[in-house]
């Protein structure tokens, strides 16, 4: 039988309503209720999700009780992470991936120095399919033709718009700070747009967030605002075979996704891109009991709040378990605590969920 989406939310609005807990919370009732920071990223994005599932599982737990908390970002939460040592063992934080890749490795302009964090992971969030460029002149073909030019990108506190394409840029193409001096301008993603749209940069970045069965894709607001214009664009695609070619000499743990024709505004054809896993992370010493009560509340009430918000459609299973499904180092970072949550769901090991292929083929 198909239940709508509204039929689902007051089925379970109504199930909350009659005080149904999950196994075992009776005998949790008179504890004290814990509340666990989400260290999350500038406000906006797939915040509204995240805000539904807090409230879900106030009303059907005892006594968890995640709290949002808005960020610089990814950049921001690894150094923070890093260094408060009671955030590491009260606190979660969005990371992803990638992210973890360029602090480990000091990548600069955005990590000084190596930052090497004993991190774990709780579960996957979803991928994050930042960013690709767009430029108005139509004598710009593809990334290669940006050399010489100014480009807008992304802030030095931001993993994704600004270390993940300062990073294809540079080991993709050769250009960075040194063969371009000047003319890469760290603005942000709405600035470096502003910058395009008034002829101060030759090109700028869009984004798209898909999970990992790469069936699902949700807009950013670029490239609606880009679709909008009413001005003619070329989005310029990172090929496969420069992506996968990047991964292989370097580790970067990116995939290569393809998306499909008319998915995006103006996209008759296929479109290429890469992608990395975001990561809901904590470090090793957050409890291990925290870590099971968050990730079995996301597998279970995760995928019906997701249902009610943008980002959150691409909470699925697969998604879940997918950082600890691709063959890079993260693959055994599952926190002790969420893989009991996962063999107890029927998902461990990560296989029986989803079988992905090979990062860099």
């Amino acid at each position: 039988m198909k239940y709508t989406r509204r039929e689902v939310c007051t089925g379970l609005l109504a199930a909350l309503a009659t005080g149904v807990l999950p196994a075992g919370a009776a005998a949790q009732e008179k504890r004290k209720e814990v509340r666990v920071p989400f260290l999350q990223y500038p406000l906006g994005g797939g915040w509204e999700g995240y805000i539904i599932f807090d409230r879900y599982v106030a009303q059907r737990h005892p006594w968890l009780r995640p709290v949002q908390q808005e960020t610089g970002g990814y950049v921001h939460n690894l150094k923070v992470m890093a260094a408060d040592k009671n955030l590491q063992k009260t606190a979660t934080f969005g990371s992803s991936t990638l992210a973890i890749y360029l602090a480990e490795n000091g990548y600069k302009p955005f990590f000084d120095t190596p930052l090497i964090g004993d991190w774990l992971h709780l579960y996957g969030e979803y991928m994050l399919g930042q960013s690709w460029l767009v430029t108005f002149d139509p004598d710009i073909k593809g990334v290669e033709d940006l050399k010489g030019k100014p480009i807008g990108i992304g802030l030095k506190t931001q993993t994704h718009w600004g270390g993940a394409s300062y990073f294809m840029l540079d080991k993709g193409y050769g250009i960075n700070h040194e063969t371009a001096p000047g003319l890469i301008n760290h603005l942000g993603p709405v600035k470096a747009l502003d910058a395009l749209f008034d002829g101060q940069v030759k090109a700028a970045l869009l984004s798209v967030n898909v999970d990992v069965t790469q069936k699902r894709f949700q807009l950013g607001p670029t490239v609606t605002r880009i679709a909008a214009s009413g001005r003619s664009y070329r989005m310029l695609p990172w090929p496969k075979e420069v992506v996968n070619r990047v991964v292989r000499e370097t580790g970067f743990p990116v995939y290569a996704v393809t998306i499909p024709p008319n998915t995006l505004p103006n996209q008759p054809d296929p479109f290429e891109i890469y992608a990395d896993i975001g990561t809901r992370s904590v470090h090793k010493d957050f409890p291990e009991e925290l870590a099971y009560e968050l990730t079995k509340a996301f597998i279970e009430i995760g995928p019906i709040a997701g249902t009610m918000s943008t980002i959150g459609q691409l909470w699925n299973k697969e998604t879940m378990v997918s950082p600890f499904s691709f063959d890079w180092k993260h693959k055994d970072k599952v926190h002790p605590g969420a893989k009991r949550a996962f063999v107890e769901a029927g998902m461990w090991p990560p296989e029986k969920v989803w079988k992905p292929i090979p990062i860099g083929q």
